[in-house]
């Protein structure tokens, strides 16, 4: 019995090792996951980029746009969406945009139309 019982605890202890030595593989959704964040802060600084080379940008006002960025690319990503929807969604952008920012930066945002544009679409 004492035999068994040692053949038994034997198995359990060799598959257990030999489970915990496997290779776990990322499956392709959370592989795709990692590529859309990175895919993501690319896009975010990229308009951070093109706005702070236009007008000079406040380390607060930095913070509150890294945030509206993150959510336009995220809401602008979804494929579900109708072209009425991303309009709205760029709307909503625009008028945040301009909330966040100083009448002399509006100004400046408004003498350009096509910065203005591709900050919100």
């Amino acid at each position: 019995m004492k035999k068994i019982i040692a053949v038994f605890a034997m198995m359990l202890a060799f598959g257990y090792t030999a489970n915990a030595q496997q290779k776990k593989v990322a499956t392709p959704a959370q592989q795709q996951e990692t590529i859309d964040r990175e895919a993501l802060k690319k896009a975010v600084m990229k308009d951070i980029t093109t706005l702070s080379e236009n007008m000079e940008i406040s380390d607060s006002q930095l913070t509150n746009l890294k945030g509206l960025f993150e959510y336009k690319h995220k809401a602008l990503a979804d494929k579900t969406l109708s072209k009425e929807e991303k309009d709205a969604i760029s709307d909503a952008i625009e008028a945040k945009l301009r909330a966040g920012l100083p009448k002399d930066q509006v100004g400046k945002l408004d003498e350009s139309p096509q910065l203005l544009y591709q900050l919100t679409h």
